[in-house]
């Protein structure tokens, strides 16, 4: 949350504001990288210690599982922006973005759920990857997890990246790939690469650290960029405070309560349905096991009456040539 997780909500944001427009040339291109350096590369354990020492280490990161960050963001090639709010608590998780122009952009994660609501897509239901990275930014003890939120967590190389020396840090889990540039001297991370899903496609997103903040302990960037599309976006926070935050909060709105309860109720149908086709197969095999035990039956019924018909048949063939033997010999 610390970090990321205004990215999702503003991806989806933007993916509805930008159709229709060219890519803004003021945006400038991913870096490329340097030439590998001959000194060993850190295991990716010592880079995530370095992350969360730069961050306040762990008793900072640990201490405050609920947090409230308010600021704006701008969109400054389409003249747009507004405030923005994003609290976390305990796995939960909500986004609200009120956009001048747009109107206000909303979206949360509880309880396994993740969901959003704009005024351009409405109301809608968020799955796969988008569900997975809502779950990860919710997380409030962030970094401290790193390695249980991604399948993978490795060093892949050094680049050289706003005239700072990093090393990439490569996260994977499923489909999803973020590469995180952390300065090897002071561990705090620079940039990230990722490839965010949303109702366009797939799209690469870099994110840009511009500047840091000390909350109660507790570092946090307060200023970052965003390059997607060919568009900017920029981040700033001005405020974060740690104080609890009532469950209510988090509470699904009554739009996203009937998409769930829709998703059930066609899921328990689906389950039906397959039950039912099941039990049909099951009993359809088990009229013809009966049939063919019937068949069996009466084949087998059929061939011993056969065989009797004939050893009766024989008998009788062999007491009248018995006869016919005595009656030969009194003559």
């Amino acid at each position: 949350m610390r970090r990321t997780a205004v990215v999702t909500i503003l991806t989806a944001t933007f993916t509805c504001l930008a159709g229709g427009l060219g890519p803004a040339t003021a945006v400038a291109s991913a870096p490329v990288q340097d030439e590998a350096k001959t000194a060993p590369l850190p295991t990716a354990k010592e880079v995530v210690a370095m992350m969360i020492k730069a961050q306040g280490g762990e008793e900072a990161l640990a201490k405050h599982p609920t947090a409230s960050m308010t600021g704006k963001f701008s969109m400054p090639a389409m003249g747009m922006g507004g405030p923005m709010s994003i609290k976390t608590s305990k796995g939960s998780m909500r986004i609200e973005i009120d956009i001048t122009g747009f109107g206000k952009s909303l979206q949360g994660y509880t309880d396994g759920v993740a969901w959003s609501i704009d005024p351009a897509s409405g109301a809608q239901l968020l799955e796969g990857s988008m569900l997975e990275s809502m779950k990860r930014q919710a997380n409030s003890r962030g970094d401290l997890d790193l390695f249980k939120m991604w399948d993978s967590v490795k060093v892949t190389g050094r680049e050289r990246f706003a005239d700072t020396d990093c090393v990439l840090l490569e996260l994977k889990s499923g489909k999803d790939r973020e590469v995180r540039l952390i300065d090897e001297k002071t561990g705090r991370m620079v940039a990230s690469r990722t490839v965010q899903s949303s109702p366009m496609g797939e799209i690469p997103i870099v994110t840009t650290i511009e500047a840091w903040k000390d909350f109660d302990g507790l570092n946090v960037p307060v200023r970052m960029s965003m390059a997607m599309m060919g568009q900017k976006q920029v981040i700033e926070v001005d405020k974060m405070d740690f104080a609890e935050i009532p469950p209510a909060e988090f509470a699904l709105p009554p739009a996203i309560k009937a998409l769930v309860a829709d998703k059930k109720a066609r899921a328990a149908e689906s389950k039906t349905v397959t039950d039912s086709d099941s039990s049909s197969s099951s009993d359809s095999a088990s009229s013809s096991d009966s049939s063919s035990s019937k068949d069996s039956s009466s084949s087998s019924d059929s061939s011993s009456s056969k065989s009797g018909s004939s050893k009766s048949g024989s008998s009788k063939s062999g007491s009248s040539k018995s006869g016919s033997s005595r009656s030969g010999g009194g003559e």
